[in-house]
């Protein structure tokens, strides 16, 4: 007896030893394949500023061979770019050093492959906040002494035409329209970009013009103040409330609709995570603006909680807002995505709220529901930030003299074919498959500054029309 116990602790221990090393040896894989820190930046101090700038050149060709989403094509258009610099007789000023980086960095083409657009305690930033609606960029928030440009719609900057400023913009950053879009409205704050781009003649200040709702035209100086250590630059959504905030803008002005009432999706906006009734109807609105934790919020409960109600009590319908989601870990959406079609009332529908900042794991978000769901799914808005195929993971690196960081993308998703490349293709994909023809809206909705003012949610109504029609 004694005997036949042994040699089943000794069979387990080897079980167990064998699974281990499976185990360990599968993320070993995975690390070295997808996770590979960045090469070390092994250089003496530069004797001068041409030496600190071909250091950082050749640091940044070293990190770039990482990643996998440049074309050949691409990749020899960002080694003659990277030549021609090298062969400067003379540094440039670190913010059109900083422009050019960028703009070979998005040859790639690819979203997430881009260079920072803030350099380690080096940044300038507007004193103003701009959302982007289809009529343009118009300055929705400001330090208090600028409250005289709030509602404006920014005409030039230095003198420039705003349709020529955001295309200098647009070439900062890879992957498809309207996400680069969204981002030149982000870094149009950037007083860096401006003067390394050449809209700026002084690199602390640039002159604004707008015109207000009135038709008045009005042009200010706007000095620049330095970003905050670990800062994030702040996205257009948020500014879409007048709510108050805390951090830099605690205390600024903001331009409030000229309806007096605020469109529930609009409101609370620093709330990540929320479940509300739709206005009107028998559906539920789950807001989710991160696939991933939010200091104190957490997307775990959150969904769990979410779940056991709509078990409890089945809605309608529910209309799903990924509006300005930029992403995080698909893997924590997987299970509520697809245990949601099964929590709706019979024949309930979902209707997804996207636009060009629901990015990343927000798509692939986007991906699962429309997978489960099938037929019963309708997306509205404006389409996601990138295409179904993309590359994303990766690491950062920063350059050893300049102080920005590049990052790197190295595996592929593709939700719109079998991926079978097991070099390049997300091996993480195989447990947690998706398989979507388009996740082009059935509805474009484009978000306009008349309706906001109007206090109307144009998207979200659509998306309320599309319930009512199909309980009828």
């Amino acid at each position: 007896m004694r005997t036949s116990i042994r040699r089943a602790v000794r069979a387990v221990a080897r079980l167990a030893l064998v699974l281990l090393v499976v185990t360990g040896g599968l993320a070993f894989a995975v690390w070295f394949n997808f996770h590979r820190p960045a090469p070390r930046a092994a250089y003496s101090a530069p004797a001068s500023p041409v030496e600190a700038q071909r250091q950082d050149l050749d640091y940044f060709a070293k990190v770039i061979v990482r990643d996998r989403a440049f074309s050949p094509s691409a990749r020899q258009a960002a080694q003659a770019r990277l030549a021609t610099l090298r062969a400067l007789p003379e540094a440039l000023p670190p913010q059109q050093l900083q422009v050019a980086l960028m703009q070979v960095m998005a040859l790639a083409d690819n979203g997430h492959s881009r260079v920072a657009a803030m350099v380690d305690g080096g940044t300038l930033i507007l004193p103003v906040r701009v959302t982007r609606f289809a009529e343009g960029l118009y300055v929705t928030r400001a330090a208090p002494a600028y409250r005289d440009l709030l509602g404006g719609r920014l005409q030039s900057i230095d003198g420039q035409p705003i349709d020529r400023i955001v295309a200098q913009l647009k070439t900062l950053r890879g992957g498809v329209e309207g996400f680069r879009q969204e981002n030149a409205a982000i870094q149009i704050l950037v007083q860096n970009l401006l003067y390394g781009l050449g809209i700026a003649a002084d690199p602390k200040a640039s002159t604004w013009t707008v015109v207000l709702p009135d038709g008045q035209t009005v042009t200010r100086q706007l000095d620049a103040y330095p970003m905050q250590q670990g800062g994030r630059l702040p996205a257009g959504r948020r500014w879409l409330s007048p709510e108050p905030t805390s951090g830099i803008e605690q205390g600024w002005e903001a331009y409030r609709p000229q309806s007096a009432a605020l469109p529930a999706t609009w409101r609370d906006l620093d709330t990540r995570f929320s479940v509300s009734p739709a206005q009107g109807s028998c559906a539920q609105v789950v807001r989710v603006q991160s696939i991933g934790d939010e200091g104190e919020q957490k997307l775990a409960p959150f969904f769990a909680a979410t779940e056991a109600a709509f078990r409890a009590n089945p809605p309608c319908a529910v209309i799903l807002d990924l509006r300005g989601n930029g992403g995080g870990d698909y893997t924590q959406a997987w299970h509520f995505a697809h245990a949601l079609p099964g929590l709706l009332a019979p024949g309930g529908r979902i209707v997804v709220l996207t636009d060009p900042a629901t990015f990343s794991a927000a798509i692939t978000t986007v991906a699962f529901v429309k997978d489960a769901g099938g037929d019963r799914v309708r997306i509205v808005g404006e389409p996601v930030g990138d295409r179904l195929s993309f590359y994303a993971e990766g690491g950062k690196a920063c350059l050893p003299n300049l102080k920005a960081c590049v990052h790197y993308q190295t595996a592929k998703h593709d939700y719109g074919r079998s991926c079978d490349d097991w070099r390049e293709c997300f091996w993480l994909n195989r447990f947690f498959p998706v398989r979507v023809g388009t996740l082009q809206p059935d509805a474009i909705v484009p978000l306009t500054f008349e309706d906001w003012s109007a206090g109307r949610d144009a998207a979200y109504e659509t998306a309320n029309r599309l319930v009512a029609e199909a309980g009828k």
